[in-house]
């Protein structure tokens, strides 16, 4: 038991329970947890030490089937648009699993994403922006206009830059390296083969944060703002994309 569990001198919120108790199991990839300070979890996949090389990870429930699978550093946590290992839910950390909260990825012919309300079908757009960094509307408004500011729009028939998804490849981010798995968002802002034909929503936040690493000095900021991007989307978006785990890139490295 770590020092928090034992020193609580007051029961847990209401709905919280063990970071043990919770079934993996039925672990989804569009379940979500928050914890007690308000941090949000969502872990997409599971690698194993085995992974095959054309998947990009399991599901989690996979991790009971693998020794020591559950105390691994093996899960795939989705956090402000990031893709990075992780442990699970501490055993003696108090969470609580959003029941009517699921997560959106691509599919079919559809590119939108986002943390959808069981109740009532409408976007929570505070657990999105956690989850994915921002909502679609502003990440693509974002990315359209940080591609007119650094001459990034699609050159052959003007096409401005798009939030798309591949159905059956997984891809690398041609801004970071990092790992862009079949049926996750990433941003186009050229035609395939082209550079910048695939950004990750982590690469377009670590461009942001390396672009304007002063944001009040930064000429890019500037015109951002001029294009008409809120301060508060852009200060949001650029912290995503600083000091944030590694996101996931070489296959050998799992």
């Amino acid at each position: 038991m770590n020092d928090r569990a034992r020193l609580r001198k007051h029961p847990p919120p209401a709905g919280f329970v063990l970071g043990k108790k919770i079934d993996l199991e039925s672990w989804r990839a569009h379940t979500i947890a928050v914890g007690e300070a308000g941090r949000v979890y969502c872990f997409v996949g599971y690698i194993a030490e085995d992974q095959p090389r054309d998947l990009a990870y399991y599901a989690p429930s996979v991790a009971l089937r693998r020794r020591d699978g559950r105390a691994s550093h093996r899960f795939v946590s989705l956090s402000r648009g990031t893709l990075s290992r992780s442990g699970f839910l501490s055993d003696d950390e108090y969470y609580r699993v959003l029941p009517d909260r699921y997560v959106v990825l691509p599919t079919g012919t559809e590119s939108y994403f986002g943390v959808i309300s069981e109740r009532d079908r409408s976007e929570d757009l505070e657990l999105t922006r956690s989850v994915f960094g921002g909502t679609y509307q502003e990440i693509e408004s974002v990315a359209i206009a940080l591609a007119i500011v650094v001459g990034r729009e699609s050159r052959q028939i003007m096409r401005l830059p798009r939030l798309t998804f591949s159905k059956a490849r997984d891809n690398r981010c041609d801004v970071t390296g990092c790992s862009i798995p079949r049926e996750f968002p990433y941003v186009a802002f050229e035609e395939a083969q082209q550079d910048w034909s695939h950004v990750s929503l982590h690469g377009l936040y670590r461009l942001l944060s390396f672009l304007c690493p002063e944001p009040q000095q930064s000429p890019v900021w500037q015109a951002l703002r001029d294009a008409g991007i809120e301060e508060d989307i852009l200060k949001m978006f650029i912290s995503n994309g600083n000091g944030y785990p590694p996101a996931i890139s070489e296959r050998d490295e799992y």
